[in-house]
C-alpha cells in the first residue's frame, strides 16, 4: 500500500496541484486542496481490500469528491471515502460538472425566492405558464385577460426577475429585522384586544411600518426590502391599511403615525438643552425656594426629605403646566379605543451621537387610574405599580381595591377577614404600605382634593407665569425642528409631534435635576419606585 501511494504521489502530485490551482485560483488554497486530495487517496487505499483496476479514474473520482466537500464549505471535515460507495463515471472533469449543478441549484433557489415576492397576478401567470404548462390563451381565459396582456405580464416579469437575479441586493431588513415598540396617547378599551398589541406581536407588521415611514413603498419594493414572500406582505399590508396604520397613495404605501428613533429623539433633546438654564433649572430652583409653602399644605408625605419630594413635584408641575400649543384630538380607532398610535424605533442607532445621554432611564409616560398618578422612570420599569393601577388580573385588582380603602379610612386597619389580611400582607411585601401602630401608611404622597388644589394654585401657577415666555420660545424651536424632520406624508401631524415633544418636559427636567445632584439617588429599585407615585383623595 505504501509503495502504491508513493507511486501515485510521485506520478500525480503536480497534476493534482495544477488541477487544484485551476479550481481555486489561489496558490495557498490550491496547496490545501491538493494536500486534502492526497490524504483522501491515502485513506481510501488503506480501506480498500481489492486492487485498483483503473488508477487514473480512481484518483480523479476522489479529487472530484474532495472538491465537492470543499465547495460545500466542508474542507475542514475529513471525510474518508469508501471503495464500496465509489461509483465511477466516464467523464474525468467531475469538478466542472459539480460546479455547474451547484450553480443551477443556487439559481433555482434564487428564482423561487424572487417569484414568491411577485404580486398575485404576476405570480399566478408565471406559475401557470412555466409549471402548469398552460398556453397563453388558456391563461388569458383563466384570469379574464387578453392574450396581449398575458404576453406583456410574462415579458415584464421575466425582465424583472432577470434584473433581480443579477443584482441580488442585500439589505439590513432581510437579515436584521428591526423591532418597533408601540405606545399610544389616549385610551383603549382592552389591552388584549388592541390593535397596538397586534403590531407588537408581529415582526412583519412592524417592519412594514418602519420601511414605509420616511418614503412611500410599493408592494414589490417592500417584498424586496423585507425578504418576505409577496403573499405575506399583501396580507399584513391589507390589515395595516384597514386599521389606518398605513395609508395608500399614488406613490405607494406610507406610514400614517409618528415613529421616533434615537436620532429624532436626540435632535429634540438638543432643543431642550438650549432652554435648560432658563426653563428646567428654573423649575427645580423655584420649587425648592417654595419648600416651606409646600410642606405647609400638610399632605401625607410632605415631611419627607425635599430631594425625595422634588421627584414628584417636578413631574406634577410639568404635567399641569399650560402649554402654548393646542391639545391634540384623539380619534376613534377601529379597536374601540380613542388614541393616537406612537412608535419607537431603538434598533440600529448605536452610532448616533448622544446630545443628552439618558441611558438607564425608563420613560413610561404619565399614568393615571382611579386618582392614582405615576411617572415611571430611572430604572423603575417594569414595575408592579403599573399592574396595580391597571388592575387587569384578580391579584392586582384586590391590591388596588384594598389600597383605596386604606387611603379613604385615613390609613386605619379595621378587622379584616383572612383574605384581606393576605392582601394587606402583599401590599406590605410589595412596598406599597408600611404597617405601624394599627395604621397602614402609604409609601407615597397622598393629597386630599383641597390640598392638591392648593399645590396647583399657590405653588405651580405662579411659577408657570414666570416661564410663559421661555415656554413659547421652546415651542417655537420644536416647531421649527419638526417642520424639517417629519416625512412628507406626516406634515399634517406637526402640531401633534410638538405637543408630544412638550410632554417630555417633565422627564427631561427631572433628568437634568438628577444629573445636577438636586434629586435623591435611589440605592435600589424599590427605594425609587414610589418617588413619583401619588394619590388624590376626592
Amino acid at each position: 500500500m505504501e509503495t502504491s501511494f508513493e507511486q501515485i504521489a510521485n506520478d500525480y502530485m503536480l497534476m493534482i496541484l495544477n488541477w487544484a490551482y485551476k479550481k481555486t485560483g489561489h496558490r495557498d488554497k490550491a496547496e490545501d486542496l491538493a494536500q486534502e486530495t492526497l490524504l483522501q487517496i491515502f485513506t481510501a487505499l488503506q480501506k480498500s481490500e481489492a486492487p485498483i483496476a483503473d488508477t487514473e479514474r480512481f484518483i480523479w473520482k476522489i479529487a472530484h469528491n474532495t472538491w465537492c466537500n470543499y465547495v460545500r464549505g466542508n474542507e475542514r471535515r475529513k471525510m474518508c471515502i469508501s471503495m464500496e460507495n465509489l461509483p465511477l463515471e466516464d467523464e474525468k472533469d467531475f469538478a466542472a460538472d459539480y460546479a455547474e449543478n451547484e450553480y443551477r441549484r443556487e439559481l433555482t433557489q434564487k428564482m423561487r425566492s424572487r417569484i414568491s415576492r411577485l404580486n398575485r397576478l404576476q405570480r399566478e401567470i408565471i406559475i401557470a405558464f412555466y409549471l402548469e404548462s398552460l398556453s397563453i390563451r388558456e391563461i388569458a381565459l383563466k384570469y379574464g385577460l387578453t392574450e396581449a396582456a398575458v404576453k406583456w405580464h410574462l415579458f415584464s416579469t421575466r425582465k424583472k426577475l432577470k434584473k433581480e437575479i443579477t443584482l441580488m441586493e442585500n439589505n439590513n431588513y432581510v437579515y436584521r429585522p428591526r423591532t418597533l415598540h408601540m405606545a399610544l396617547s389616549g385610551q383603549i378599551t382592552s389591552v388584549k384586544l388592541s390593535d397596538i398589541l397586534m403590531i407588537e406581536n408581529s415582526l412583519t407588521k412592524q417592519n412594514i411600518c418602519l420601511a414605509c415611514y420616511h418614503s412611500p413603498r410599493t408592494k414589490d419594493t417592500l417584498a424586496e426590502l423585507l425578504g418576505i414572500p409577496m403573499a405575506y406582505i399583501e396580507h399584513d399590508l391589507a390589515w395595516l391599511v384597514e386599521r389606518e396604520f398605513i395609508e395608500e397613495n399614488g406613490s405607494g404605501y406610507s406610514t400614517s403615525f409618528l415613529i421616533t428613533d434615537t436620532e429624532t429623539e436626540q435632535g429634540e433633546y438638543a432643543v431642550y438643552l438650549k432652554h435648560k438654564k432658563l426653563l428646567s433649572d428654573v423649575i427645580a430652583q423655584e420649587l425648592t425656594a417654595r419648600q416651606r409653602d409646600i410642606r405647609a399644605i400638610g399632605f401625607h408625605g410632605c415631611d419627607r426629605p425635599f430631594d425625595r419630594l422634588l421627584w414628584l413635584l417636578i413631574y406634577q408641575f410639568c404635567l399641569h403646566l399650560d402649554l402654548p400649543c393646542p391639545a391634540v384630538e384623539r380619534p376613534a380607532r377601529m379597536d374601540g379605543g380613542r388614541y393616537l398610535p406612537l412608535g419607537f424605533d431603538r434598533d440600529g442607532q448605536a452610532d448616533v451621537e448622544k446630545t443628552v445621554d439618558t441611558s438607564g432611564w425608563s420613560y413610561n409616560g404619565s399614568m393615571e387610574n382611579d386618582d392614582f398618578y405615576w411617572f415611571g422612570m430611572y430604572n423603575f420599569n417594569p414595575s408592579e405599580i403599573e399592574d396595580m393601577m391597571d388592575a387587569c388580573v384578580p391579584e392586582y385588582e384586590n391590591l388596588h381595591t384594598l389600597l383605596c380603602e386604606l387611603i379613604h379610612s385615613d390609613f386605619r386597619i379595621p378587622e379584616y377577614d383572612e383574605a384581606k389580611k393576605f392582601t394587606l400582607a402583599q401590599l406590605v411585601q410589595k412596598g406599597f404600605v408600611t404597617v405601624a401602630d394599627g395604621l397602614a401608611l402609604p409609601n407615597f404622597c397622598v393629597f386630599t382634593d383641597s390640598q392638591y388644589r392648593q399645590l396647583r394654585e399657590n405653588v405651580f401657577t405662579p411659577i408657570g407665569k414666570k416661564l410663559e415666555a421661555e415656554m413659547q420660545s421652546l415651542t417655537d424651536d420644536l416647531k421649527a425642528y419638526y417642520k424639517r424632520k417629519l416625512p412628507a406624508q406626516l406634515k399634517h401631524l406637526e402640531s401633534t409631534a410638538v405637543r408630544h415633544a412638550l410632554g417630555d418636559l417633565g422627564f427631561l427636567s427631572t433628568f437634568f435635576a438628577f444629573r445636577d445632584g438636586r434629586l435623591y439617588r435611589p440605592e435600589e429599585k424599590r427605594d425609587g419606585e414610589f418617588l413619583t407615585m401619588m394619590y388624590v383623595r376626592r
